[in-house]
Order: C-alpha cells, then structure tokens, then sequence
C-alpha cells in the first residue's frame, strides 16, 4: 500500500484528533465540569454557596463538599432533589439559549452526593 494518500506533514496523533473532536463537541471532561459547576453557583442560594463546594463531576454524578455539618445533614436529607432539578434545568436553558461554553450535548446531573470537609 502506498503512502501517497497520506503527507508527513497532515499525520497527527489519534490522541490530538480525538482530544480536538472531544472539545469541538463540548465532550471534554473539562467543560463539563466548568458548566455543572457554574450551574451549582447559578441554582444555590447565596448562604448554601458560600458553605458548599462541587468539586468533582462523572458519569452524571456531583460531588459537592460542604462546611457545615448541618448543612450536611440539611442537604443529604431534604433538599437533594430540589437541587438536582434545580440544575438540570438550569443546564437544559443554558443549552437552549445559547450561552457562551455551552455545547449542544446535553450535560445531565443524575445524582448529588454531598460530604462534609
């Protein structure tokens, strides 16, 4: 087989073309994270955003760490599903506005798991 189908200078990494179709689509670990965390600040009040902080999100499920042991238990007990509704539908109008970052793949929390500091 010939390599006339292919120049040196257009071969790049599998790792490069998947990391920029990855980004292209708004699949990247990173943006994701940056769009569930900014939709945390978006959908908390002030005083719960000020005790609380996301600090992992994968495989739909974040992570948030709180300063207050209860705020812990307020959180863990009565107000998890409030906030995981909270957020995805802030993220569902993020996408459908068009908000700058926000990528057409739709970003889904599926769970709010909260520990103390």
């Amino acid at each position: 087989m010939s390599n006339r189908y292919l120049r040196k200078s257009q071969a790049q990494p599998l790792r490069e073309l998947l990391s920029s179709f990855l980004h292209r689509r708004g699949l990247a670990r990173g943006a994701e994270h940056r769009l569930v965390f900014e939709a945390w600040r978006r959908v908390v009040p002030p005083g719960i955003e000020r005790k609380t902080r996301p600090v992992s999100f994968r495989g739909g499920r974040l992570l948030v760490i709180v300063d207050s042991a209860s705020l812990l238990s307020e959180l863990q007990g009565f107000r998890r599903q409030e906030f995981l509704r909270l957020l995805n539908q802030n993220l569902i109008h993020s996408r459908q506005k068009g908000l700058p970052g926000q990528s057409q793949t739709l970003i889904q929390v599926r769970t709010v798991e909260f520990r103390g500091s």
